[in-house]
């Protein structure tokens, strides 16, 4: 635990490569222009999604619904306890995920957020808004090591870096549905939010720090709250998924044009994965499990429930390719297979944090979502289907408070 004095004494540090490291950043934000979602092996070198180990197979840890505000200690990055429900109560959060070790998509996630913080920087001095980050690997990650990193990014007063015990830490973040057993396979996750309320949108980290203050300040009241108002705010708070999910147009396996909020997603509970029609790996494997669930969901898909397979091989996968991919599983009115203009697919793909600098990159994660409810779950697409089935079956059945 850091002293008073030692408080004071890293508050006020400065690091002496500050412009160096600026630039450094600003180079790694061109170069990572599209996050990197690919899964990366153990020893550090980036595994092929077509390249199956023992491992592959193995069950993610899928976490419940929680209240977003779990009572747990924590410290943040000066060495104080703090308490994370009482940092975010009745407050609108911004809520990012990242490791210090990490030299992929965390510097560019710190750029980013710091970018955000100043875009709304008034709500931040207003304390309306607080911004928050929380350390995927506390055993590392010490309040000094995180003071370290925020100060390259210059995070200052409103934005607070979180760690603790690791059975703390990972309390949070089941509750937050974050959690992942190998801190390299992380995504650029932000949760946005109000403390109390469970209506929370789940975004792309990396996504432009001006959209991201979009659907943050959908979470702010109103002036006055007549009925008018209220009625607006309800009408806002469903509007908000496709303000960020957007109709960009994407094209089906049918060939029919498809608006990815209004047509595929909306009112619906949506089961999404990357693919590509050469992938021999996983790709196989999740599209078996796929049409198992397919025959479970029954009357349900095309009804209730849409599956969204979204192919990383535009160039490849056209109408054909995919009407004979679709065919090898059965696939029903319900189960989408889309590409589109690179454009198109690339921007559904960085909303959906799916999109990969190669095709092999692509991961093996079931998104699964309740748009009425704003319940999602990251579930493991090469799992035992009946496991990914139970899955399933708690975000359908989700209900709104």
């Amino acid at each position: 635990m850091l002293t008073n004095k030692n408080i004071g004494s890293l508050k006020n540090k400065s690091s002496s490569t500050m412009k160096n490291f600026k630039i450094s950043i600003l180079l790694m934000i061109i170069i990572v222009s599209q996050p990197v979602l690919s899964q990366i092996a153990k020893d550090g070198k980036k595994a092929a999604c077509c390249v199956m180990s023992d491992k592959g197979a193995e069950k993610e840890n899928c976490t419940q619904k929680g209240s977003m505000s779990p009572d747990i200690p924590l410290l943040n990055q000066y060495g104080e306890s703090v308490n994370f429900q009482d940092l975010i109560k009745e407050k609108v959060v911004a809520l990012n995920f990242i490791f210090t070790s990490c030299k992929t998509i965390c510097p560019p996630m710190g750029a980013n957020f710091a970018q955000l913080k100043k875009i709304m920087s008034k709500r931040v001095e207003n304390s309306e808004l607080v911004m928050l980050t929380i350390s995927i690997d506390p055993t590392t990650d010490t309040p000094e090591r995180l003071l370290e990193w925020s100060n390259k990014f210059e995070a200052g007063s409103g934005w607070t870096l979180l760690t603790g015990e690791k059975k703390n830490v990972n309390t949070v973040l089941k509750e937050l549905e974050v959690y992942t057993a190998l801190k390299e396979e992380h995504a650029p996750i932000i949760l946005l939010g109000k403390g109390g309320e469970n209506k929370w949108i789940r975004a792309n980290g990396l996504a432009e720090p001006k959209e991201l203050a979009k659907t943050l300040n959908t979470f702010f009241d109103s002036p006055t709250l007549g009925q008018n108002n209220i009625k607006e705010k309800k009408e806002e708070a469903f509007n908000r998924d496709e303000n960020y999910f957007t109709n960009v147009e994407l094209i089906n396996q049918h060939g029919d044009t498809m608006r990815l909020y209004t047509d595929l997603m909306k009112d619906k509970v949506v089961i999404i994965n990357p693919f590509f029609s050469e992938c021999k790996g996983v790709c196989p494997l999740m599209s078996s499990n796929l049409e198992k669930i397919q025959e479970y969901l029954g009357d349900r898909l095309g009804n209730d429930v849409h599956i969204i397979s979204m192919t990383v091989d535009y160039k490849t996968d056209q109408e054909e390719v995919l009407k004979t991919y679709a065919e090898a599983y059965n696939a029903r009115d319900g189960w989408y297979f889309v590409t589109g203009k690179k454009e198109n697919i690339e921007f559904a793909l960085k909303k959906l944090g799916k999109n990969v600098t190669t095709r092999e990159g692509h991961d093996s994660i079931f998104l699964i979502g309740n748009l009425n409810t704003k319940l999602w779950k990251k579930v493991n697409g090469l799992a035992s289907v009946n496991d990914i089935i139970a899955q399933v079956d708690s975000v359908v059945n989700d209900q709104i408070d």
